[in-house]
């Protein structure tokens, strides 16, 4: 089949398109159906537009690798994909109690990885959010090792954030013994990051949370869906605008993007305890 993209940059007029899919549930690891049909269903109303690239979001690895359709449509229809993966090493835990457990995602990355057109800057990997007290340097260079074997370049993290659409998460963070991060702890923590991440050449990203970047220099702003990865891994290599996406917090540095997920009907299963979506638990 051919790819969905039109054959030069030129066949369409109008913003180029990026899909999210999604930074509001996990459609890959609860709804691959839904998820296919929606993006089959977007490009074939496209009329004066050019997707660009699709930007998965998901902490499932399997049906990339195993759901026919799902993998059909990222290997071969989709010229630009990209997938925020998150592994925190919490999967299987009280935390994460139907996310998969580290071992098991470490162990298929190497054929995530071809699936996304062997094109290791596709997988961007998350470790976020860090627990107080349950996410560890070790876990962090454990996983950071695996990844930077595989050519994978970024890590994006962010410290729990205790507002949401859903409201305080206080009670929440409370009732699973999630303990807030004392400030004068963050910084050594930043620190022993970085320094993993520089020895295995890995770039850390803080997402929404520029303190971050003080605390620990080195430390770049995140961008989860990332205009120069995807003109990076357009065929045409295609640019974006950099206008700022207005749905977004304050300091997002997202490129625009259409959300193909929704709070109610997309319910995510997965069951972190943290979660701060409206379609967690």
């Amino acid at each position: 089949m051919p790819r969905m993209n039109p054959s030069s940059p030129s066949a369409t007029q109008g913003k180029p398109l990026v899909l999210s899919a999604s930074r509001r549930t996990d459609l890959p690891g609860w709804h691959a159906d839904a998820l296919v049909e929606r993006i089959h269903g977007k490009l074939a109303r496209l009329r004066t537009r050019q997707l660009h690239g699709v930007v998965f979001w998901s902490r499932h690895l399997r049906p990339f690798i195993e759901h026919r359709a799902l993998l059909h449509l990222v290997e071969k229809e989709l010229d630009n994909p990209v997938l925020n993966l998150t592994i925190t090493g919490l999967g299987g835990s009280d935390l994460e109690p139907r996310a998969p457990r580290t071992a098991e995602a470490l162990e298929l990355l190497p054929d995530l990885l071809e699936v996304f057109h062997n094109e290791p800057f596709r997988l961007r990997w998350r470790f976020d959010p860090i627990l107080y007290k349950r996410s560890t340097l070790e876990q962090f260079e454990a996983i950071a090792t695996v990844m930077a074997g595989l050519g994978i370049e970024t890590c994006t993290f962010s410290f729990p954030s205790y507002r949401s659409l859903k409201g305080d998460l206080a009670p929440q963070f409370n009732a699973a013994g999630i303990e807030p991060w004392p400030r004068e702890e963050k910084p050594a923590f930043l620190k022993g990051m970085w320094s993993i991440a520089q020895g295995l050449g890995l770039r850390l990203l803080s997402c929404c949370q520029p303190e971050n970047e003080a605390l620990c220099n080195g430390i770049a702003p995140a961008s989860c869906i990332p205009a120069e990865v995807l003109e990076r891994g357009h065929p045409h290599k295609l640019t974006l605008p950099r206008d700022r996406d207005w749905s977004q917090r304050k300091n997002c540095q997202c490129a625009v993007s259409e959300d193909l997920g929704d709070y109610e009907r997309d319910r995510c299963l997965s069951g972190c305890a943290y979660c701060y979506s409206r379609a967690g638990g």
